[in-house]
């Protein structure tokens, strides 16, 4: 789920801080006072804790997390009165993104005759693996209970996904100048958006469960496909093409089964942060540094199905469904950073920093949140019980004055 203009906002919060914190810093009036500003580079590996099942049986697939090297920056305004300092720190990475493709060799049958050897020869075929709106529609009694829909094998599948991360700080504390040690306190706002998308596409068939005759031959029964009015009454809305649902008798349709998934985590919280310099009297100072908080987290998911038909019958069926929940969520970076002096006032930084988030809302495991009430209706719950972590090396410029 990404939002519109999100470079856009990030410009305009970061320069927000930017100028509160040089307002900030403009109150106190000293001959003794030390800015600094920098500018990094971030180059981020991201591993992601959470994944569903979203085929089982002898092709089984999961969705996947969003992994790899990405680029991000983030900048750093602060200054030191005395005893005391204060900093803004504004940064992001935008960009992670994962595709995993391949073909499930075995059916994918629909329904739940995929243990019946009658229509599934073995070994046996492979099904959805969660509460899902196609199964519903299946199994639909006295109009699709005497057949078994599915995905001839063959079917080709396509995963993929995509995340960015955002964070903004404000932090009043001790001066670093004046002891190797610092402690600060501080508000930390992050952002985490991400989509997920699975795709399987394959020829649609209907076998007879008590025969296994398939649509034209000898003693085939009835309907031969998905009717308009199951896929209607599992929640299928027609969004285009005509209200016939799918047919696999005479030309077969080529079925695209379409889930998509989404979710943004909104953390706000206070941190306590602190850092220690080895080396203070060297040339080259390294730093060592924590910081950590409980964040109240507000978060928004979506989760959506599609039938898409072309071929023979190009109508197209959604459902989609979508939720909100309030959390909290535990937010800390650990890293390391070596500053070294170019002239008096400029130096080079290079460092490598991890920053981890629990009980987050990732895409990849909102087709999890479904499922269905006592009284057989349709719901989704959030599922906010995964973890964040992305880490990698920085480095940058420090101007000091």
């Amino acid at each position: 789920m990404r939002s519109k203009g999100w470079g856009e906002n990030m410009l305009r919060r970061t320069l927000q801080i930017l100028t509160l914190s040089l307002g900030v810093l403009g109150l106190a009036v000293s001959a003794q006072a030390q800015f600094r500003f920098s500018t990094e580079a971030l180059f981020m590996n991201r591993n992601n804790g959470g994944a569903s099942p979203f085929v089982t049986g002898p092709n089984s697939l999961s969705t996947g997390g969003n992994s790899g090297d990405q680029l991000g920056y983030r900048m750093t305004l602060g200054g030191s009165f005395g005893a005391y300092d204060v900093e803004a720190i504004g940064s992001q990475v935008d960009g992670w993104s994962s595709l995993k493709t391949g073909t499930l060799t075995n059916p994918l049958v629909f329904d739940d005759t995929a243990n019946n050897p009658v229509v599934v020869a073995a070994p046996p075929a492979n099904t959805l693996a969660f509460t899902n709106s196609l199964f519903d529609a299946a199994t639909l009694t006295t109009v699709e209970d005497n057949e078994s829909e599915r995905l001839k094998a063959g079917a080709k599948y396509a995963i993929s996904g995509s995340s960015q991360f955002q964070d903004y700080q404000v932090n009043f504390g001790t001066n670093p100048t004046q002891n190797p040690w610092r402690v600060s306190l501080g508000y930390r706002h992050m952002r985490l958006s991400e989509g997920s998308t699975v795709g399987i596409t394959g020829t649609f068939d209907a076998l007879d469960t008590a025969t296994g005759v398939a649509p034209g031959g000898v003693g085939n029964i009835g309907n031969d496909g998905l009717d308009n009015s199951s896929l209607t009454s599992a929640g299928y809305s027609l969004n285009s093409g005509t209200a016939n649902g799918f047919s696999a008798a005479g030309i077969p349709s080529t079925l695209k089964i379409y889930d998509t998934a989404g979710a943004r985590n909104i953390l706000n919280g206070v941190q306590l942060s602190t850092g220690y310099r080895l080396f203070p009297d060297s040339l080259v100072k390294v730093e060592l540094f924590g910081r950590g908080g409980l964040f109240h987290n507000y978060m928004q998911a979506k989760v959506g199905e599609a039938l898409v038909g072309s071929g023979s019958d190009n109508s197209v069926y959604t459902r989609s469904y979508s939720a909100s929940r309030n959390g909290f969520a535990f937010g800390g970076t650990l890293g390391a950073k070596a500053v070294v002096p170019v002239t008096d006032y400029i130096s080079l930084t290079a460092g490598y920093e991890a920053t981890y988030l629990a009980n987050v809302a990732l895409a990849s495991a909102q087709f999890g949140g479904l499922s269905n009430t006592a009284l057989g209706s349709r719901q989704y719950r959030v599922q906010n019980h995964d973890n964040f972590l992305m880490h990698g090396v920085t480095v940058g410029m420090l101007l000091t004055w």
